[in-house]
């Protein structure tokens, strides 16, 4: 009898020590099903907090991600220290940079986010993994944590990124990383989930440029709240404390430009480029080309206006800033951020 039950015995063993070994995922099991989540949701709702560490000084921003099938977009980025909300806003009109507060928007026609989508949307990072035949996967606490290389254009020091996942493929956590795997950006998600409801007029850009309630910020303050002046003008200037190896910089122009009084000032080397610095009255401007690009303490617009020249707009306290030349993205938005916490001269 005990013979009998031998084999019985061990055949379950063995059946259960190989329903064990097929049973554990391997990573390429987790992405074929994360690739066919992608592909089923209609979209998606997050609340998530975004630092970066890529400037002299941490900056934070709160940010909330709607998605809607197929290319409906809200992002609402709010800066935490200078309490100030930007809207990226996608419908079928075009896409826009919306900031509220000020009753300013940029419209221009892009491919964005198909092309260079930032770290804060689900499928930028769900996509990094799925494309990513390299990607290193481990279990950490039940969740699928990946890393992946890094694409982003704007700043080719970012190399490495984790992301973390739920079992059911929700976003928990994700950092972008430099060569010594040092975090320089990472996202912490408090809310997601999949497939939620939206208003009709969600992604409406009336709706979102009537959002804010923020005030409107004094233009060109300082520090101290001190506006300084141009000689014979009655327009400060920002220089920015950033300027990109082998160019010094030239003259500062003040001009008048459509009766809007405006400051250019002239960069010459390496690279020759201007930054022009302006207090336009217009509420609307638009482009035929370009995309968002977040330079930590606003969002910008750049566009590529020839073979090797390209066009980077932001607007910061009411004053609109534009770099034109053959400055490649990142030392644009190197130069941009330079410019941030100073006051004119």
């Amino acid at each position: 009898m005990k013979r009998a039950a031998l084999p019985l015995v061990l055949l379950l063993v063995f059946t259960l020590m190989l329903g064990g070994c097929f049973g554990q995922k391997t990573p390429e099991d987790v992405v074929s099903d994360l690739n066919g989540a992608l592909g089923k949701m209609s979209g998606y709702k997050s609340q998530a907090v975004l630092t970066m560490q890529t400037g002299s000084t941490p900056m934070e921003y709160d940010v909330q991600v709607w998605y809607e099938k197929p290319t409906n977009y809200r992002v609402a980025l709010t800066s935490k220290q200078r309490g100030i909300t930007q809207i990226i806003l996608r419908n079928n009109e075009g896409v826009f940079v919306l900031t509220p507060h000020l009753n300013k928007s940029f419209r221009f026609q892009s491919g964005w986010p198909e092309n260079n989508g930032p770290l804060y949307l689900y499928e930028t990072l769900a996509k990094s993994i799925i494309d990513d035949a390299e990607r290193q996967m481990k279990m950490e606490e039940k969740q699928y944590v990946f890393e992946v290389k890094a694409n982003y254009s704007g700043n080719r020091s970012l190399t490495k990124q984790k992301i973390w996942l739920t079992e059911d493929f929700k976003p928990t956590h994700a950092e972008i990383m430099d060569s010594s795997m040092k975090p320089l950006v990472r996202i912490d998600f408090t809310e997601f989930s999949f497939n939620p409801t939206f208003d009709k007029d969600a992604f409406d850009r009336d709706r979102n440029m009537s959002t804010s309630s923020l005030p409107a910020i004094p233009t060109m303050a300082g520090a101290n709240g001190q506006v300084a002046k141009l000689p014979n003008s009655q327009f400060g200037v920002i220089v920015p404390t950033y300027v990109p190896e082998g160019v010094k910089q030239g003259d500062i122009e003040p001009v008048t430009r459509d009766g809007v009084r405006t400051v250019i000032l002239n960069y010459k080397g390496a690279y020759n480029y201007k930054l022009i610095e302006a207090r336009p009255t217009e509420a609307s401007v638009s482009y035929e080309q370009g995309m968002p690009v977040n330079l930590g303490f606003t969002v910008g617009v750049l566009a590529q206006t020839g073979e090797k020249t390209r066009l980077l707009t932001w607007e910061l306290d009411g004053v609109e800033f534009t770099i034109a030349g053959d400055l490649p993205e990142e030392e644009m938005v190197n130069v941009a951020q330079s410019t941030y916490g100073l006051g004119g001269k």
